[in-house]
């Protein structure tokens, strides 16, 4: 009698064939993930051998930072902050001083890169640039127009990291450094081997000319205002200041927080003022004195009434951003305890602004402007 012929395992084969291509990605992947691990491009794991090479791509580029640099003062905001100098700061407070910047972000990103700094290093004093726009946010929002955020590089979940270490963007950066560690030639104009000039972008240059155009075209709408605030309600962003600002500064009371506004020119005050939401501006910037200086961990400066900057146009590059003369200059001021400001004072100060913007001298400088 013939024997029956045994019928194939179909779930056996199936496991089997993934079980082997499975092996062979790993093969495959193998020598890429050795080059990520030797010198992860972004100093994210911390692997990547000295001295740094910096890449000017913050979103990706801080979180390592923050975990792995040497710091005990950290530096958080936007753009407001890039040209401040980390050695000049650790000189004014004598403290060893790393800039976090993140260019257009939210309060939201900001605080994830302040939770991973408390995290991992021994940091007591923490300057915060708070602006307007940061908050003018519902709770959770992060800042995603032309950019990607990484939320894997910073929800310290490990689980996520392979998305980091399995990347053919990274790898071929990780394949670039190589190359520069061992020829000494920078293959791109974005590697960094001085912290300094990381993020910075004074080589850009200012001059009067280029904020009175830039003035000129958001107020004729060629560029949009609202790509630089959202103009929600009043209530909404004072929930979030709530939500994120105050409950991050109740989350770490032993941290010294000077959180400061910075010095936006004049002609960016007046664009606000003619759109009508200069008021709701400093309504929300008074409510974060109001609630910050309750705690006694908080210092807050105000440099937007400091005229000789705002009204010195030759210090702009737009309507926003200034050189680092007002970096340097709010680093003296928040060093020697100066322009601190408490919930009357800066009520006076916003009521001598409001008057400023529509002063003759400022409205004469905004008609110019438009001609």
């Amino acid at each position: 009698m013939a024997r029956k012929r045994k019928e194939p395992n179909k779930t056996k084969e199936i496991a089997v064939f993934l079980a082997k291509g499975l092996i062979v990605l790993i093969l495959a992947l193998l020598p890429g993930v050795l080059v990520m691990l030797k010198f992860d491009p972004y100093l994210f794991l911390g692997t990547q051998p000295k001295p740094y090479l910096y890449i000017h791509n913050e979103r990706y580029q801080i979180p390592g930072m923050a975990r792995h640099e040497d710091y005990n003062l950290a530096v958080l905001g936007t753009s407001m902050i890039e040209n401040f100098s980390d050695s000049y700061l650790s000189e004014k407070f004598n403290a060893r001083a790393l800039r976090l910047p993140i260019n257009a972000s939210y309060i939201t990103e900001q605080i994830k890169v302040l939770d991973i700094v408390k995290k991992y290093k021994d940091v007591n004093t923490i300057l915060w640039a708070i602006d307007y726009r940061t908050v003018d946010i519902n709770f959770g929002d992060v800042y995603e127009k032309n950019v990607t955020f990484p939320d894997y590089m910073y929800d310290e979940n490990p689980i996520n990291d392979w998305r980091y270490i399995i990347n053919h963007n990274n790898f071929y950066l990780a394949l670039k450094q190589y190359q520069m560690r061992k020829t000494g030639i920078n293959p791109f104009d974005y590697f960094f081997t001085d912290r300094e000039v990381l993020n910075t972008w004074t080589w850009r240059g200012t001059n009067r000319s280029l904020i009175i155009q830039d003035y000129k075209d958001i107020y004729e709408g060629k560029k949009d205002l609202y790509d630089k605030i959202n103009a929600l309600p009043v209530e909404v962003a004072k929930k979030t200041i709530d939500k994120s600002l105050i409950e991050a500064i109740e989350r770490y009371p032993d941290t010294e927080f000077k959180l400061f506004f910075a010095p936006k020119s004049i002609l960016w005050f007046k664009l606000l003022d003619q759109r009508g939401v200069l008021e709701k501006k400093l309504d929300v910037l008074t409510y974060v004195v109001d609630r910050a200086s309750n705690y006694p961990n908080v210092e807050i400066y105000n440099f937007q009434n400091v005229f000789e900057l705002t009204e010195n146009l030759d210090l702009y590059l737009d309507v926003t951003h200034f050189n680092k003369t007002g970096n340097y200059f709010m680093a003296d001021a928040m060093a020697e305890k100066r322009l601190l400001t408490d919930p009357d004072s800066f009520r006076k100060d916003c009521a001598e602004l409001i008057s400023r913007v529509r002063s003759k001298e400022i409205n004469r400088l905004a008609e110019e402007s438009l001609k």
